[in-house]
């Protein structure tokens, strides 16, 4: 077994946590966020806050597709390890 379903479930639980948070923040800063103009430094701020929470929620998807390759080894580890037993029982 590469994973075993506890820890599997506790990363996914921390990892949807994770999203979730970061949807909430990046509302809250959306609202907080002043009319836009492109040559103001501190609206170029706010668009960075708000490039920098995209980036994490990149990063959180590909740990969210990481996480389900490892699910997805997991059940061919153990579809091949049940394959083993039944040949081993029938010889």
């Amino acid at each position: 077994m590469i994973i075993d379903r506890e820890t599997f479930s506790d990363i996914a639980k921390h990892l949807e946590s994770a999203s979730e948070g970061l949807l909430r923040a990046a509302t809250g800063v959306a609202t907080l966020c002043p009319e836009m103009d492109p040559g103001e430094p501190a609206s170029l701020r706010w668009l960075a806050l708000i490039e920098s929470m995209v980036s994490v929620n990149g990063e959180i998807t590909a740990l969210e597709t990481v996480l389900r390759a490892v699910l997805e080894a997991n059940r061919e580890e153990v579809a091949a390890a049940r394959a083993g037993a039944v040949r081993e029982r029938s010889s």
